[in-house]
């Protein structure tokens, strides 16, 4: 296997969190601007490629990645070990009711008004606990920046911005205070299943290189190249949870 030793470098935890909108425990990042802003050579080195092949064999999968670095496909089992996600960009429609969310916020007027949304389905959404803290402070990014997550609990017109839409959610420090869709908002729907990766699409990846050559992925995103609609996607989920109820 024909290896770039340029692009491998030793891979710290937090380093994970430069490749992923969120991480696991509840710590979400701006994952734009983390992979915009990278410019230390101390900081591992985000790799583009694209999905060679997909290996199923019963519940187990396994996706071939083609790395723009050139050389052979790199295989990389899907399981707990590495840091994991699938994105795809989605409509408004996915800011309903019970959806697990996360972004970053701007307090204006004391009201929090997010561009930027995160949808998290599937299993991934468990995982997730509610929380708002403000930003860690970078350069470009408003003072009054806030991360946040949690589960939508409503969605309403808001009465005194007739023109904006809010959502309350779970967040206990919001204590139900309306957070506002802004303005040309914009929805990423992440999730770990692998059901509808296509070979082709594009990802984002971390390596390092071991003992022998060989090489060992320990993050990476699959970016779909098809954006979601929410009233497909929801009617699909809906129908995989009466099959499951169904069978049980």
């Amino acid at each position: 296997m024909t290896v770039n030793r340029r692009m491998m470098v030793a891979v710290k935890p937090i380093a994970l969190l430069f490749l992923f909108g969120t991480l696991m425990v509840g710590v979400v990042c701006d994952a734009s601007a983390q992979l915009n802003q990278q410019q230390d050579p101390q900081q591992p080195t985000i790799t583009k490629g694209t999905v060679a092949e997909i290996i199923q064999k019963g519940r187990s999968t396994t996706l071939m990645i083609k790395s723009e670095a050139g050389g052979e496909p790199i295989s990389v089992p899907i399981t707990p070990r590495i840091q994991f996600a699938v994105e795809a960009k989605g409509d408004l429609g996915f800011l309903a009711e019970k959806q697990v969310v996360s972004g970053k916020g701007t307090l204006t007027n004391k009201s929090l008004f997010v561009k930027g949304w995160t949808v998290h389905v599937g299993l991934a959404a468990r995982k997730i606990k509610p929380f708002v803290k403000e930003s860690a402070k970078a350069i470009g990014q408003s003072q009054n920046s806030y991360d946040f997550a949690g589960t939508i609990m409503s969605r309403q017109q808001d009465t005194d911005y007739p023109d904006y839409e809010t959502v309350i959610t779970n967040i206990a420090q919001l204590k139900r205070a309306p957070v506002y869709i802004d303005k040309g908002a914009s929805v990423t729907v992440s999730m770990t299943e692998t059901e509808l990766v296509k070979e082709g699409d594009k990802v984002e990846f971390i390596a390092q290189l071991l003992n022998g050559g060989r090489i060992q992925v320990t993050a990476l995103r699959v970016l779909l190249e098809e954006p979601l609609k929410a009233e497909e996607f929801f009617k699909e989920d809906d129908s995989k949870s009466t099959r499951r109820r169904s069978s049980s």
